[in-house]
């Protein structure tokens, strides 16, 4: 049974880098180095608004997927949340709805705790399973380019 918790600097780290480096050379829309990631994730850690937007996926203990979303506030003054691509390993990922489960948790969160009714998403035309994803979760392209969902 897959569980989603909140995450360890402490004890996940070291499991979450192993995923980090698989994600990016063959999952993710961006390229990173880990020590910019954990630096974020590190800044994250101490802020109190952050810590709780972290959430790992695991099944008897092992970590399968992580993550998070970043607040931020437009030009305009409006307070907007982009959930972040989940990062899974593609071998624990598949089938298992690791991804699903983690945006809906996180979706969640930011309803009840932030308040806040929408959330976006970037995701690439080229990404069908994450568009698949999208569908079941009633997630819709929006005008602009972000995808976004109504909570």
């Amino acid at each position: 049974m897959i569980i989603i918790d909140r995450y360890d600097p402490r004890a996940d780290k070291e499991v979450l880098k192993e995923i980090f480096k698989e994600f990016i050379s063959s999952k993710s829309y961006f390229f990173s180095h880990w020590e910019k990631f954990e630096e974020e994730l590190n800044r994250r850690s101490l802020d109190l608004q952050y810590r709780n937007s972290m959430v790992v996926a695991k099944e008897d203990g092992k970590i399968l997927g992580f993550g998070t979303y970043t607040l931020f506030r437009d030009y305009l003054g409006n307070d907007r949340v982009l959930i972040h691509q989940v990062l899974t390993r593609k071998e624990d990922s598949y089938k298992k709805g690791i991804e699903e489960q983690i945006i809906r948790e996180l979706q969640l969160y930011i309803k009840r705790s932030l308040k806040i009714d929408k959330v976006y998403f970037i995701c690439p035309d080229s990404d069908g399973a994450t568009r698949s994803l999208f569908l079941k979760l009633g997630v819709k392209k929006s005008p602009n380019i972000w995808y976004e969902n109504e909570l």
